[in-house]
């Protein structure tokens, strides 16, 4: 049979006991009352309804430890029935209590105080002095205490935001609650509890400030080195909140005791999560945080148990701390990687599993492993499971980065052989992934995707028509040309013109789709490095495919607003493959033959000048054949009309320098002249002879051939009556322009025919010296002598005359040597 629990039957009489003046009386009543409360919630009612309260009160104040313990142990179990009632009589005489922090009463006040906290605590944060008293009894010797104190800070602060940071701010209360965390469990169960309170709900700011208080980093360190889970936890749980606070919180956490800690921690079970997340968060923060982490006693040993284990969450955060710490050492992961066969396993099953987090943060290091050495993820598609279609999924999902990752991986794995990159695209999902990807939001996304497919055309360029053929590809893949990314757009432009060489119905579907074609001469246009070369290439292989030109598409790029002009400015702006294919576009264009495609082409804004620049500059023959190619139609088109235009564009003269660079050029710089000579003889005449004077070169006997030769047919007599003409003509051309420049310099000259050009002395002047000229242009320009009064004056003068002297010099030269000059 159980004993009854002990009760109060009169609460009058139990009233008057407490008051008496006898202290036994006062003493066996409080232990009596003590009692019955902790009995029964019935017994701690009766008592606060019977008005027993403010007699518990006055024996809380009195003198006697012992009375005042039970007096507010009694108090403890009213407050929990009667919360309202205790807190508004009660309180300033708890946080008395509280006051005499190593005494008997202190440890039954402050759980009073912790009572009243779960059930109302805005009447402790309101008692006056209440939450300073219990961050003062943090440091009472007896443990109990500190632990109550503790727990009721932590209720406190659990209860709003608001509350969390009152808590906070209260004088020493971090402090006191950091050296709580002793070898006592209870106390640092209730301290990291009442730490994370503050941090979960006051937020990171908190968090950080709790890291920064002084001692923290010690009080960190023995929680997670401490028997106790839930403390060790807590404290992991306290460092990741302050990281992402920000970096310079990461670092204040990122003690060397507290990185070799987590690392201990992690390998103990229940904590591996929360340990591993920790040293990742700290990772994260920065380049040298990752480094140090790193580097800490025990670290790498314990990523690399999480990653190989067989917690999904634990791998998921040791992929996601090799991350941060790749990109700070990526020899050091990459020989982790590699020393440890189960590493690469474990990531592709991490890849494979349903944690969102595990998929992306292995994803997203195994394409870093890639970039960096593809030897690292070699053999990943014969491990067990389904790891294609777990990229295909990434791949085509809203998750930006792991979709990026996840297209950076597939495109390194197509790109380690022919073999290899058909058993990727061929897998069922894959292609449609990349299909669906073309369409993502994030360019680095689309970019990713179509790079896939772009290294595969390494070994088969089949793909890019089965992508370009595949229901609804070809539309996505024109609307990525108008992406702002260059990568994207030239990865796009690159399937495109492959997919149209070979399949001349793409190219008409291309030409056709609104934009596409602008996008291409807008792309061209810019002449931005690799983008530019495969909008040529995209547009020349629309308008020219594996069997010849393609007479429509030429009709449809010559009328298509914006395209010429774009062809032109890639031939004279660009170099290599971009110049070559636009050029290409322009000759084929002229070469259908048909009159309004030609005035098209010769209208267009810069094409004749491009074509021309091309013959006169290109060492690369194909290229200015091709040029050459498109004026001689041109000309031969209409003589009087569109030839004349080519003709005075300096058609003639880019032809005769082209003759210049070498045989090579010859055969289409004579033909171009000559379908020239039908336009104006009289004018080629005079631009071949002005290769005849000397030195000769190697276009002089080719010009000689052209004057002997039909139309022409000049004799001897009459080529070399023209070689001497050029000559003179030439002399006289050196002539003009060394007096137009000294013209130009003589404006900037300010000299003054009789002062010193240096000081501006006037010959007449008194006491002034003879003025003398100088002595590099005296009486040569049309300005006058220039005259200095000393060589002082001449020498400060020097660097504004330069200019001049040395092109009055020049023009003294030219008229020397001009016909009737004097030598």
């Amino acid at each position: 049979m159980s004993r009854p629990s002990p009760s109060v039957p009169s609460i009058p009489r139990l009233i008057a006991q407490l008051r008496s003046a006898d202290a036994s009386v006062v003493a066996a009543a409080a232990l009596r009352a003590a009692l019955a409360a902790a009995g029964s919630e019935r017994e701690a009612l009766r008592l606060a309804q019977g008005g027993a309260v403010p007699a518990l009160v006055r024996a809380l104040q009195g003198p006697d430890e012992q009375v005042a313990d039970n007096a507010a142990a009694t108090l403890f179990y009213v407050a929990s029935v009667a919360p309202d009632l205790v807190a508004e009589a009660a309180g300033s005489a708890l946080v008395a209590a509280l006051g005499r922090v190593d005494g008997a009463a202190a440890a039954n006040a402050a759980a009073a105080f912790g009572e009243l906290a779960q059930r109302n605590p805005l009447s402790v944060a309101a008692e006056p002095g209440a939450l300073q008293a219990l961050a003062s009894a943090l440091g009472s010797t007896k443990e109990i205490t500190a632990c109550n104190a503790a727990a009721a800070l932590g209720s406190c602060a659990s209860a709003s935001p608001s509350l969390a940071r009152r808590v906070a701010g209260t004088s020493g209360a971090l402090a006191g609650l950091c050296a709580a965390i002793t070898s006592d469990p209870r106390v640092i169960d209730s301290a990291m509890h009442a730490l994370m309170d503050i941090a979960e709900t006051g937020g990171g700011d908190l968090a950080a400030r709790i890291v920064s208080t002084p001692g923290a980093t010690g009080a960190l360190t023995r929680a997670l080195l401490s028997g106790e889970l839930d403390a060790a936890r807590g404290a992991a749980n306290l460092i990741i909140a302050a990281c992402k606070a920000g970096p310079e919180h990461a670092r204040a956490a990122a003690t060397p005791a507290v990185l070799a800690a987590l690392a201990s921690a992690a390998g103990r079970d229940g904590l591996t999560v929360n340990s591993i997340a920790a040293l990742s968060c700290i990772a994260d923060a920065s380049r040298q945080l990752a480094a140090r982490v790193a580097d800490a006693p025990g670290v790498e040993a314990a990523l690399l148990a999480a990653l190989t284990g067989s917690d999904v969450r634990a791998g998921a955060n040791a992929a996601r701390a090799l991350f941060p710490i790749f990109n700070a050492d990526a020899e050091r992961v990459a020989r982790l990687v590699s020393s440890a066969p189960a590493a690469l396993p474990a990531l592709t099953a991490l890849l494979q599993s349903t944690d969102s987090v595990a998929v992306e943060a292995s994803t997203r290091l195994l394409a870093e492993l890639a970039l960096y050495d593809r030897t690292l993820v070699a053999g990943l598609l014969d491990l067990p499971g389904a790891s294609l279609q777990a990229l295909a999924a990434a791949l085509r999902g809203t998750n930006s980065n792991l979709a990026a990752a996840a297209g950076a991986l597939l495109g390194f794995l197509v790109g380690e052989s022919a073999e290899q990159a058909q058993r990727v695209l061929s897998a069922p999902g894959v292609m449609q992934a990349v299909i669906a990807a073309i369409s993502h939001p994030d360019q680095r996304v689309v970019a990713n995707a179509l790079e896939v497919v772009c290294t595969a055309l390494q070994f088969d360029s089949g793909h890019a028509v089965r992508l370009a053929r595949a229901p609804g590809a070809l539309q996505r893949l024109l609307r990525a040309l108008g992406s702002p990314d260059e990568l994207t757009f030239a990865n796009a432009a690159s399937i495109l013109a492959i997919a149209c060489r070979a399949d001349a119905d793409l190219a008409r579907q291309a030409a056709a789709f609104p934009g596409a074609l602008r996008a291409l001469a807008a792309r061209l246009l810019r002449g931005e490095g690799g983008a530019a070369v495969f909008a040529a290439a995209a547009l020349f292989n629309v308008a020219v495919g594996e069997n010849g030109s393609r007479t429509e598409m030429l009709r449809r790029l010559a009328a298509e607003e914006g395209v010429l002009p774009a062809l032109a400015a890639a031939a004279t702006h660009s170099g290599g493959d971009a110049a070559h294919n636009s050029i290409g576009v322009l000759a084929a264009i002229a070469c259908v033959e048909e009159e309004r495609l030609v005035r098209l082409l010769s209208a267009a804004e810069g094409v004749i000048p491009a074509l021309v620049g091309v013959v006169r500059t290109r060492a690369d023959v194909e290229t200015a054949l091709l040029s050459a190619i498109a004026l001689q139609q041109i000309a031969a088109t209409s003589p009087q009309d569109l030839g004349r235009r080519v003709l005075d564009a300096g058609a003639a003269e880019a032809a005769l320098e082209a003759m210049a660079r070498g045989s090579d050029h010859v055969v289409a710089s004579r033909t171009m002249l000559q379908a020239l000579l039908a336009v104006d003889a009289a004018k080629v005449a005079a631009v071949l002879a002005t290769a005849l004077p000397p030195p000769v070169t190697a276009a002089t006997n080719h010009a000689r051939a052209m004057l002997a030769a039909a139309p022409l047919s000049l004799g001897s007599v009459a080529i070399e009556a023209l070689a001497h003409t050029a000559e003179a003509a030439a002399t006289l051309r050196a002539r003009a322009a060394a007096l137009e420049a000294l013209a130009l310099a003589a404006a900037a000259d300010a000299t003054r025919p009789r002062a010193c050009a240096g000081c501006g002395l006037q010959r007449e002047s008194a006491g002034s010296g003879r003025l003398r000229p100088c002595t590099g242009c005296s009486g040569k320009g049309p300005t006058g002598r220039v005259l200095y009064c000393s060589k002082d004056c001449q020498r400060a003068h020097w660097p504004a005359h330069k200019a001049y002297c040395k092109k009055a010099a020049a023009a003294a030269a030219a008229e020397r040597s001009a016909p009737g000059g004097h030598a």
